[in-house]
């Protein structure tokens, strides 16, 4: 059995889409010949939602080395606490860069020798964000002559946070220069989607094509198993699902407007409808605009972060599930990871989104669902109008196609990922 060094910042029992993708990659690699040796911070003092039950999807003798770590965030909730913003913005853009996680480096530099000395590593893995963890890659390699793969969960100086909230040019020539290093250094690249790998190569051209490696997200088998609890709650009505934050450019007003219009118009019958929201969201950026409509909020439901399990449960339940992107440059390029787990219910998906963006082409191509530009009110209305009107019929229903649904289940794209692990070492 080969060895990879796996290095994340974010490890169960933290919680989230990003951690479930790094630890399915432990899960299944062995069943191509890759064991991992996880390297992470002490998850107590990394400030993140936790989710104790993806522990269960640790590979039985899992080899997990934890480090200490200094989490600036207190000292940003400090600052933000004394009204003192812009000298957050000062810690961001010239103390902690490209992230705050940047001081997590020195505990891990200390513990990596020690890895490898109890380990025979053949290759080490790094999965961002955060960002700062690639300069491990090329000081591993150039001690020890390991070669290493990146990988890229989010865009990095391209994404829509740095368009939304653009840094100094200072930063921003600064983290260019670390997102270069990084691709140029790393033996071989791996993005979510083909949009993150278009932006490298735009920025980057004198890179080669085969360096990148796309491999999305997506849905473990097991997760399914067994019959989803019977549904208790809101009998009767047409109950749509969204898991996850709603927050920056993904405020749902345009959604909330949609329904009102159709609801003045006499259809659609509010009564009949529930839309749950759970997560750690905040209510004055859900409602706002709409704080006083108690229509509205008579609909929306707002439930707390839910353990990944407790969500599969969820969504398996739900009559329609939402996948929302807010307008803006790079809303092509969004590629929630819920998108996958939504395909292998089989219900029908409610896709408010970029129209020709990757989730778009996804859910297009798996027959899964319904697809409305999210800048487009009156096709989000006539959308909503025709799945309400499915439902009342009882005919909102897909015929998915389940072979192509199948490419993202986790054991696919683990032999995929191992299959690059392959190709480096046999090019090393």
């Amino acid at each position: 059995m080969k060895k990879v060094l796996y290095i994340v910042y974010y490890y169960p029992p933290l919680g989230g889409s990003g951690v479930q993708r790094g630890t399915k990659f432990s899960k299944y690699l062995p069943l191509s010949g890759w064991e991992s040796v996880v390297l992470t911070p002490y998850p107590a003092l990394v400030k993140h939602p936790k989710d104790r039950s993806l522990l269960e999807d640790m590979p039985s003798g899992q080899a997990i080395y934890r480090t200490f770590t200094l989490d600036a965030h207190w000292l940003y909730k400090v600052f933000w606490g004394l009204r003192l913003p812009k000298v957050v913005t000062w810690l961001m853009f010239h103390i902690f860069r490209p992230d705050a996680e940047i001081l997590w480096l020195p505990f891990a530099k200390l513990q990596i020798p020690r890895i490898l000395k109890r380990h025979k590593i053949d290759l080490v893995f790094i999965s961002g964000p955060p960002f700062s963890i690639m300069q491990l890659g090329k000081w591993i390699k150039d001690r020890y002559g390991i070669p290493y793969v990146a990988s890229f969960r989010d865009d990095w100086s391209l994404g829509q946070s740095r368009l939304d909230n653009p840094p100094p040019p200072s930063f921003t020539k600064y983290e260019r220069k670390l997102e270069k290093a990084a691709l140029e250094e790393a033996n071989h690249v791996v993005v979510v989607n083909k949009a993150y790998k278009r932006d490298f190569l735009s920025l980057y051209p004198h890179l080669a094509e085969d360096k990148f490696t796309v491999i999305t997200n997506g849905y473990d088998e097991s997760d399914f198993e067994g019959q989803p609890p019977q549904r208790e709650r809101d009998k009767g009505k047409l109950q749509i699902v969204h898991p996850g934050v709603l927050f920056g450019r993904r405020h749902p007003g345009i959604i909330w407007q949609a329904i009102l219009n159709l609801i003045d118009r006499g259809k659609i019958d509010p009564r009949l409808l529930r839309i749950h929201i759970y997560g750690r969201n905040f209510s004055s950026f859900v409602f706002k605009g709409f704080e006083q409509n108690h229509t509205i909020r008579s609909i929306v439901r707002l439930h707390p972060y839910l353990p990944h399990d407790q969500t599969i449960d969820v969504i398996r339940q739900a009559d329609l599930l939402l996948l929302y992107s807010g307008p803006g440059a790079k809303s092509d390029a969004e590629m929630p990871g819920k998108l996958f787990e939504y395909l292998r219910t089989g219900k029908p998906i409610l896709g408010i989104i970029h129209p020709e963006g990757v989730s778009a082409q996804i859910l297009h191509k798996a027959g899964s669902g319904f697809v409305a530009s999210q800048e487009d009110i009156a096709q989000i209305e006539e959308t909503l109008l025709q799945i309400y009107q499915l439902w009342q019929n009882k005919e909102l229903a897909i015929n998915p196609d389940w072979e192509y649904i199948k490419t993202f289940e986790r054991r696919e794209l683990s032999a995929k990922l191992a299959s690059v692990f392959d190709r480096v070492l046999q090019e090393k």
